[in-house]
């Protein structure tokens, strides 16, 4: 883990995505926050990758707990 300071900013919800149409391209994630400005997250294409991953395998887990329907 770095050693770097971690910001935490309390999210309401993510209002908008952009994708770049080059595959190499940024992809830029809006949320609104409760503070005075939203936050712009610009993830490069490996980190959207990684993110996805990390969100399939939360999913997952989270389908664990869930009752069956």
């Amino acid at each position: 883990m770095s050693e770097k300071k971690t910001v935490e900013i309390p999210v309401i919800k993510p209002t908008m995505i952009q994708m770049s149409s080059d595959p190499r391209g940024d992809a830029a994630i809006t949320f609104e926050t409760i503070g005075d400005a939203d936050v712009l997250l610009v993830l490069p294409m490996t980190a959207l990758v990684a993110l996805e991953a990390m969100l399939a395998k939360a999913s997952q887990e989270q389908a664990k707990h869930q009752p069956v329907q």
